[in-house]
Order: structure tokens, then sequence, then C-alpha cells
């Protein structure tokens, strides 16, 4: 920004006085009119947006002027209504919802049909009139996919899907995501993974679970809905610590692609009586409002333990509120999964069906296990056909986080020694320096 507005500050024009600039692009400025609240939009003649600006619905609020030898176009708007970058808008007034959705979809759709040439990215979106007004050619492809996540969530990730961006922003509908998608020229949306390629290496029997009970029926809605078949309310996966429950939740989670919630429940406990409980009822209402969607609980033993006779009357309110929540979770369209290192510890209300339908043990891996996951850690990782009995015997029984701990450490070495390729040697040191 030059810091300087065009004209003179204090001089009239046709729709106000000139105040301070408050900012600027190729052909444009955005002034603050001295006199009041109100803003000045001042487009330079003969360039890209005030030669659109003729052909888009509205030019008639603007008026014409001459200052030094020169052409401009002016209009007044609130400051609620102040024209931005398109990239700009999350920053000026936070995550677009449904209405600005429509409104920015349908105005870049428009803009692109009368200036297929304009650079998307920086055009102009004057909210008021529900337009974008091109400011410059592009001078190489753009990326749509990141220009339509940058604005739907104010991310500069590529990967788009409709999970990830109605977690980040979840007053937007999977039928705004694809409308915006299409006036951008992106047409597909990434999928759910197919049951048949979920995997979840090292865990066959977990894999083949998550499969059968979540992603099949995620897979085909219509056909378990037709036959009335009742989803889980709730998954529990329980086990020692290390032993990758988080891991397969993420895993799960990255699979289906829904928006997702967390909540760690040892971590929101609070000092005052009923915050536990309000922070619990706000995550159910956040996911059920994002439906369909993915609630995960860890550490649930922190909020539902065993009542006894001397438990508190505001712990008992705690527990009776998660267990009314999570059974009215599937008909709301949300699956609950929670993570324990203590399922003993757990009150016996919480493990009957209607709640938690399964409970699922997360164990240390045994020999087979571990060579599975082995063989998954280095499946996208340059190695040789490496014989991975030695480190599957000698981490079998131990949390799955060593068998992570021991592939990234022999890609360190490897790379440490200015080699392309994991050898058996750099697998072996890496498990002799595993504590």
């Amino acid at each position: 920004m030059s810091g300087f507005p065009w004209f003179p500050i204090g001089h009239k024009l046709v729709v106000g006085t000139v105040g301070r600039l408050r900012a600027e692009g190729p052909g444009y400025q955005v002034l603050q009119e001295q006199a009041g609240d109100a803003l000045i939009l001042v487009l330079a003649g003969r360039q890209s947006a005030a030669d659109d600006a003729a052909r888009i619905d509205g030019a008639s609020l603007f008026a014409a002027f001459e200052f030094g030898g020169r052409r401009f176009l002016t209009m007044q708007v609130a400051k609620s209504s102040e024209p931005v970058p398109l990239l700009h808008w999350p920053k000026r007034f936070g995550l677009p919802t449904t209405s600005d959705i429509r409104a920015i979809g349908g105005a870049i759709a428009d803009m692109r049909r009368r200036a297929p040439r304009a650079e998307v990215s920086n055009a102009l979106f004057l909210p008021a009139l529900e337009a974008c007004l091109p400011v410059k050619d592009a001078a190489e492809p753009e990326d749509m996919r990141q220009i339509a996540a940058q604005i739907l969530t104010a991310s500069q990730t590529s990967a788009l899907d409709v999970g990830s961006v109605r977690a980040a922003n979840p007053w937007v509908s999977v039928d705004d995501i694809t409308f915006f998608l299409s006036a951008l020229g992106v047409s597909e949306l990434a999928e759910p993974v197919a049951p048949e390629a979920f995997a979840l290496p090292g865990r066959p029997a977990l894999e083949a679970f998550f499969r059968e009970y979540v992603i099949e029926p995620n897979a085909d809605p219509e056909r378990y809905q037709a036959l009335r078949v009742q989803l889980p309310n709730g998954i529990l996966l329980y086990g020692p610590p290390g032993s990758g429950k988080t891991h397969a939740v993420d895993t799960l989670i990255a699979a289906l692609r829904r928006p997702t919630f967390r909540l760690d429940l040892g971590e929101v406990g609070s000092p005052f009586i009923h915050q536990t409980t309000v922070a619990m009822r706000q995550a159910f209402e956040q996911a059920k409002r994002s439906a369909p969607s993915l609630l995960v609980l860890e550490e649930i033993d922190a909020v539902a333990s065993a009542r006894g006779p001397m438990s508190q009357d505001h712990k008992v309110e705690e527990l009776t509120e998660i267990l009314r929540m999570i059974e009215a979770a599937a008909k709301n369209g949300v699956l609950v999964l929670a993570t324990t290192n203590r399922k003993e510890a757990l009150d016996p209300a919480v493990l009957r069906t209607g709640r938690f339908d399964h409970s699922v043990l997360v164990d240390y891996p045994i020999e087979e296990e571990v060579e599975l996951a082995l063989g998954g850690m280095l499946k996208d990782r340059p190695h040789d056909v490496l014989d991975l009995s030695l480190a599957s015997r000698s981490l079998a029984g131990r949390p799955m986080s060593d068998a992570a701990w021991v592939v990234n450490e022999a890609a360190r070495l490897t790379a440490r020694a200015q080699q392309d390729r994991i050898t058996g040697a750099f697998l072996k040191e890496a498990l002799a320096r595993l504590r």
C-alpha cells in the first residue's frame, strides 16, 4: 500500500469527502469517508476493475468523475460491506456462512464468465453488490482447490474434502461446498475410503471390526437405512498406554472424512461444579449440528468412573449427562469414539448396549502384528527388502509407539549416512538404540 489516497484528504467527491486510505490494490482504493463511518470505493479508469464494473448488476450505483485529467468511478459503501480481495474474506469477516458462500460463489462464477483470464485469488469482492471485479489477469494457472480451502476454512491446504471443510467450518453444508467448488471449476470432492481399501496395519482384528461396523455402513447408507439398521452409538477402545488406540481412531477418522470433534476429558475437568457437563454438552451439540460427524472422547474414565456411596452429586450428574448424550448419538448422526487406559474403572452403566455398543481391546501387539505394522510403516519409505523377524520378536509385547520410533530412527540414520534406502543394518542399529 502506498499509504496515500489518490486525492487530497478533505477533497469532496460525488459520494463523500476523502479521508485516510484504508486499502488499495491494482486499479482501486478503499478510502475512509472523512465525515462519517462510511467507506468510499474508487476505481481507476482504463483498469480491469473499472472496465468490468460497467458489466455487473448494480453498475448504476457507480458515479463517474474526472480528476487530474484521469477518469474514475466511485461509490459509497458501509463498513459492514467493505470491499475485500477474495482471499482476505476470512480475516476480515470470519469463516463464510451459507449465505456468504452462495454470494461469493455466484460472484466468482459470474466474473469468470465475463473475464475468463482474470486472477481469482486477488479479485475484489463487493459484498454490497454480491459481485467480484477482476483486478488483473492470472500470470499462470491458479490452484483453485487451494483458493477454495483458504476461503472456506482459512487454511493453506489444497486437500479438500467434506469432512475437513465442515470440521473447520460447521456453518456450511455439503451442498454449499459442492456449489462453491463448482463456481471455481473444481468438480470433485475427496470421497471416503472404500471398505476394501481401509487398512490398519498391525491390527487385523480391529481393521475388520471397523470395516464391518463403520466403513461399510458409511459407504452404503441407503441400504442400511432401508433395513432400519441401528448404527452404533459409541465404540470404546481400551488397553494399556501406548498400545495404539489414538492411532486407530485417527486412521478411522482419515478414512471416513467426516467432521470430527475431540474432547480430552482428562484435561477438560474443571474445579467448578457443572463446568465439565457444560463442556461435554457443547461438544455434543457441535457434533450434532455438523452431522454426520465423529466425536472423540479421550480418557473417558475421567468423567465416567464407577459410582459409589461416597460419590459427589455433581460427579453423578456428569455421568448421567454423558450417558444421556451417548444414547442419542446415533439418532443425531454422531458416532462417539472413546478411549481409556482403565476400562475397569468405568461405571458398568457406560458399557451397556445402547450406550457403548462395542468395547474393543487394543492390547500390546504380538509378533505377527508387529511385523504387519512395520511393513505398513515402511511402505511409503524407500527401503530394501528387509527381514523383519528380529525386530518383530524384539518389539512384540511393547507399545506400538516403539515400533513407530524404530522405523523413524532407521530413516533418520539412513538420511544421516547420506543414503537413499533403509537397509537391514540401519533397522538393526535403530532397534539397538531403543531404550
